[in-house]
């Protein structure tokens, strides 16, 4: 689509409301201003400044108005001083790919993350960290993502290069939507994921997807923008979240084949209580609560609170860390360890705080008694075992992903109710060989520091 091209004096002749968006680069945010530009039944663009070349200005009005406004195209982060709620974002954990302010006072508007590819295998949680800093700076945040991919997490990179890693065809797990209502709960702002579909993957695994998911981001991006000019759009801007969040709920209830048995998918990825009842029996109810509550139109209901957990639905965790020190001797000792699924998980936690206090001081005599002040005995202590270092022609280098994303979710999933206060402790268990020294500036160092109660690394205890 060719649009016309103005001069900054026609934009000024408009007096419109003005907006910036800031990315990794500029054209993370053209693709975005681009895709309102077309089909959008709030918008209509009227043309694009190129004043300087590098900052273009997309002008758009309001379709049911005389409302004009305008977004700068910044670019890069790095080349502004930043407002400082988008400051914060971005030296959070880790930057999302587009923030749009408000020119007026530089208040975010809207957070986007969009993927080319599906969540699933090592990336399944590798952008957590910036649904976080979105939601704790209260603005509205989608993240877009695949209906199916293939996992080659097990491949060679070369292999992967080459192309000759096909891999297996997967989807997101019931938690990155599980997570996604429990952080809008959580810190009362929406936060959204977004479903594309994947043609050729999802054929093979049976399912036959629509394309709506660009025209939802589309246009909630347009009713957050009309709704910070005026309040009116609210009734719009909650319309789409419902669309959303309905079809965050189909995906995660929908059928699918395990071990040759039909079930629902929330059934085989997170069946505990009461997230299991409450989005599989209540969910209309659920999502058109979670819409009214976090546009402050309802109260909290505590029958849906998904996150308050009924530990008798859990089971003994399995895991894979049979050799290391911490876990191996944690498995001998036999105090009892939950997960969420009867399959190896990548958490698990200890209900018996205190029996655990007495394990640790044991096996790390050198910390004994220490563990009293960074354990608190009266709540459960969660264990989130991670990879910090790769060893690679005999020298370290830093594995930042998938781990920071793991320690965000599982942290912000299991160890913080619903009203946001601690009701797990966390110990981060880095269970490969390490070096001495190592930064404290990486991502997920961030989240270690964020989340961690104990951190244990080359078999030492570390302080945060």
């Amino acid at each position: 689509m060719k649009l016309p091209i103005l001069t900054t004096q026609d934009i000024k002749k408009h007096n419109p409301r003005c907006f910036v968006i800031y990315s990794d680069n500029i054209l993370e945010s053209t693709n975005i201003l681009d895709l309102l530009s077309v089909d959008n039944k709030f918008l209509n663009i009227v043309g694009i400044s190129y004043e300087p070349i590098d900052q273009p200005i997309y002008l758009f009005k309001d379709k049911d108005s005389d409302l004009f406004f305008c977004i700068k195209v910044a670019g890069k982060y790095e080349n502004w001083n930043l407002p400082e709620n988008v400051d914060s974002i971005i030296h959070f954990i880790d930057k999302p790919d587009f923030v749009i302010i408000d020119a007026l006072n530089g208040e975010g508007v809207f957070v986007g993350e969009t993927t080319g590819t599906a969540n699933v295998g090592n990336s399944q949680w590798q952008r957590e960290g910036r649904k976080i800093s979105a939601a704790e700076n209260k603005i509205p945040m989608i993240y877009q993502t695949y209906y199916s991919g293939t996992d080659r997490s097990m491949f060679e990179q070369k292999e992967i290069d080459s192309g000759t890693a096909q891999g297996q065809v997967r989807e997101p797990t019931s938690l990155q939507a599980i997570n996604h209502f429990i952080y809008s709960i959580r810190y009362k702002t929406p936060s959204l994921v977004i479903y594309y579909p994947n043609y050729e993957y999802d054929q093979v695994i049976g399912f036959k997807r629509d394309d709506k998911g660009r025209d939802f981001l589309k246009h909630y991006i347009s009713v957050c923008l009309l709704y910070r000019v005026d309040a009116k759009h609210k009734t719009q801007k909650k319309e789409i979240e419902y669309e959303i969040y309905k079809r965050m709920l189909e995906f995660i209830t929908e059928g699918v084949i395990n071990r040759k048995t039909k079930i629902q998918r929330i059934d085989k990825d997170f069946p505990v209580e009461p997230t299991l009842t409450i989005l599989k029996n209540k969910g209309n109810d659920f999502i058109r609560f979670l819409v009214d509550y976090i546009n402050n139109d309802a109260p909290f209901i505590e029958k849906f609170d998904i996150a308050k957990w009924d530990y008798s639905t859990f089971v003994p965790w399995q895991h894979r860390y049979n050799k290391t020190r911490f876990l191996s001797l944690l498995q001998k000792a036999k105090i009892p360890t939950l997960s969420y699924l009867k399959g190896a998980t990548k958490v698990g936690f200890v209900l018996n705080t205190p029996k655990l206090i007495s394990f640790l001081d044991s096996i790390y005599p050198s910390n004994r008694g220490k563990f009293l002040n960074q354990l608190n005995p009266k709540i459960p202590t969660l264990i989130i075992p991670t990879l910090m270092f790769q060893k690679k022609d005999g020298k370290y280098i830093y594995k930042v992903d998938p781990g920071t994303g793991e320690i965000v979710a599982f942290a912000e999933l299991l160890a913080r109710d619903i009203k946001n206060v601690k009701s797990m402790n966390i110990i981060i268990y880095v269970h490969v060989e390490g070096p001495d020294e190592f930064s404290t500036t990486t991502k997920l160092f961030r989240a270690i520091k964020r989340y961690a109660d104990c951190l244990i690394i080359n078999e030492r205890i570390y302080e945060i």
